[in-house]
């Protein structure tokens, strides 16, 4: 039975928050753009991965409120609620999007952002 296309890429989204430098890279499209709250800013792909191996990863995440809208079959975009947790401070709420791209067989992320919510 093959992979849903929303199960496929929140797969995908949960690793990008828990994982480290090495996924971002190998799953990161090649123009990458990342628009994230100050100080971070926007981080092109060299600077997204760069910024991951230096910081705490979190620990969990909870991604809610899935929604996927599909470009194409090549391209989709998907948004959600998210809640993450480091093991030493308070969670961080956000509503984020991304859009993936396929290239060949695998979806590689070429853009996200995320919003705080307070």
């Amino acid at each position: 039975m093959p992979i849903k296309l929303e199960d496929e890429l929140f797969d995908l989204e949960k690793h990008f928050w828990t994982e480290g430098a090495d996924y971002y890279r190998s799953h990161l499209a090649p123009s990458a753009l990342m628009v994230f709250p100050e100080p971070a800013g926007v981080l092109v792909k060299d600077e997204i991965a760069s910024s991951i191996g230096a910081g705490a990863r979190w620990a969990d995440v909870e991604l809610e409120e899935h929604r996927v809208l599909e470009l194409s079959d090549k391209a989709a975009v998907v948004t959600y609620k998210a809640t993450a947790r480091r093991p030493d401070g308070p969670p961080y709420v956000a509503r984020a999007s991304s859009a993936y791209v396929r290239a060949g067989n695998a979806w590689k992320l070429a853009f996200h952002q995320q919003t705080p919510l307070a």
